[in-house]
C-alpha cells in the first residue's frame, strides 16, 4: 500500500514540476504587461529575425538592433545604403510571424 502511495505522489509531482518548466501556473503576465506565452511569442520571433540577418552576409547584424512587440518588429540602427535597409526590410517581412516591420534604420555617412 505505501508504494503505491508512494508512487502515485511521484507521479502527481512529476506532471507539476513539467507544467511549472513550461510556465503553467507562473502568473498571468510579464513585466511589460503581456501575457507570457506573448512575450515568449516575441522573444522567439525576434531570436528568428537575428538569425536570418547573421545569414545573411550582405548586412552587418551587429549594427542592427531589433525589438518585437505583438508580432510587429521594429529594426534600429545603422545601414551603409538605402539599398540595404530596403533588402533587411524585406527579408524581415517575408519571415513567417511577422505582421508588420517599423524601419528605423539610419544610413551611415
Amino acid at each position: 500500500m505505501r508504494a503505491v502511495m508512494l508512487l502515485s505522489v511521484v507521479a502527481l509531482l512529476g506532471g507539476c514540476a513539467a507544467g511549472t518548466m513550461m510556465g503553467a501556473g507562473q502568473g498571468g503576465q510579464a513585466a511589460d504587461g503581456r501575457s507570457y506565452e506573448a512575450a515568449r511569442a516575441d522573444n522567439l520571433l525576434a531570436a528568428a529575425v537575428n538569425r536570418a540577418l547573421v545569414r545573411d552576409k550582405a548586412v552587418n547584424a551587429g549594427d542592427i538592433r531589433v525589438s518585437v512587440r505583438d508580432a510587429v518588429v521594429t529594426l534600429t540602427g545603422t545601414v551603409p545604403d538605402a539599398a540595404r535597409a530596403d533588402r533587411v526590410v524585406r527579408m524581415v517581412q517575408e519571415l513567417d510571424g511577422v505582421k508588420a516591420v517599423v524601419n528605423q534604420l539610419q544610413v551611415s555617412r
